[in-house]
């Protein structure tokens, strides 16, 4: 895989704030070139959505708690390869942490992503 390679991938608001979180997680988690990469991807996101408020992932879903995914606006946002790599990682940790009622849904906006760039999230 080169890391010029890219794609893009349209994610509504409630998901891209769910991988803004996880990112948040896993950056403060990671080091090195991963943690930046994360760092990067979660700014991007932020920009491309308008968010501005730093939100942490229990505070996500204590707020909006079932109605977390009914928002259907969404942005199409261009990644790389290696992002989308970094981007599986973070929500595969995020995934192990969520309540349960979340899981199915991070698993599938993770399952997205790595079929969109033919990823996976395996370190």
């Amino acid at each position: 895989m080169a890391n010029t390679d890219s794609g893009s991938i349209e994610l509504s608001r409630p998901e891209a704030r769910t991988v803004i979180s996880a990112l948040s997680e896993f950056q403060s988690t990671g080091g090195g070139t991963e943690g930046e990469r994360a760092l990067n991807v979660r700014e991007h996101l932020k920009e491309e959505f308008g968010f501005e408020e730093e939100e942490t992932p229990s505070a996500l879903f204590e707020r909006f708690g079932e109605g977390f995914f009914e928002d259907t606006s969404s942005e199409t946002v261009a990644l790389s390869d290696r992002e989308a790599e970094t981007t599986v990682s973070a929500l595969s940790s995020f995934e192990n942490q969520a309540p349960d009622e979340n899981r199915e849904t991070l698993r599938d906006v993770r399952r997205r992503f790595e079929n969109e760039f033919g990823v996976s999230g395996a370190r």
